[in-house]
């Protein structure tokens, strides 16, 4: 029980702090720079980042980890003028569930290769997620599958995962760094 406890504040902690990041710096920022950009399609979501390494490392309870938190940053956002479809968080987690069990059953090899995950395997995750995750929204949210609305949301999608898993693989680097000089 511990363990899914301290599981649960991982996933809601960096999800909480990804989607903070996003409503707080990347969509002011696009909007400045990108005002025809509708709110609800961020150029650079971060928490898909989380949503793709909490799957890779906790499978289907991903899931569980990840509601309470996705939906608390729905009513977050609907403060800061973004109004979510109550489906949503729902339907992006599933997206996301969908996209791992679908890259595991395509690349089965990748899939159980222990030990260091393999870079190319989260990026293809991700990228089914974003796909599975782009239908989705874009139905929920403009209530019909409007091609530049999705290929929004891929791109957000993929661009927020390659820099949430830039700035977590240089954050540890610099995390072993500093241990390492601590013991010396």
């Amino acid at each position: 029980m511990k363990e899914h406890i301290q599981n649960f504040l991982i996933v809601s902690v960096a999800y909480i702090t990804a989607y903070s990041l996003v409503l707080g710096f990347v969509s002011p920022l696009q909007q400045m720079l990108l005002n025809n950009v509708i709110l609800e399609v961020s150029l650079l979501f971060l928490p898909h980042g989380i949503r793709v390494l909490s799957f890779w490392f906790f499978g289907w309870r991903a899931a569980i980890y990840m509601l309470p938190a996705a939906y608390l940053m729905m009513v977050v956002s609907a403060q800061a003028g973004i109004t979510l479809d109550l489906w949503s968080p729902l339907g992006n987690i599933l997206a996301c569930l969908l996209g791992f069990l679908f890259a595991k059953a395509a690349f089965p090899d990748l899939a159980t290769k222990r030990g260091i995950p393999n870079w190319k395997y989260f990026g293809i995750i991700a990228l089914f997620s974003s796909l599975f995750n782009s239908v989705g929204m874009t139905a929920l949210h403009a209530h019909e599958l409007n091609l530049s609305i999705a290929s929004g949301y891929v791109i957000g999608d993929m661009a927020g995962f390659f820099v949430c898993f830039l700035i977590l693989m240089y954050g540890f680097r610099f995390a072993r760094l500093l241990t390492t000089v601590n013991d010396a």
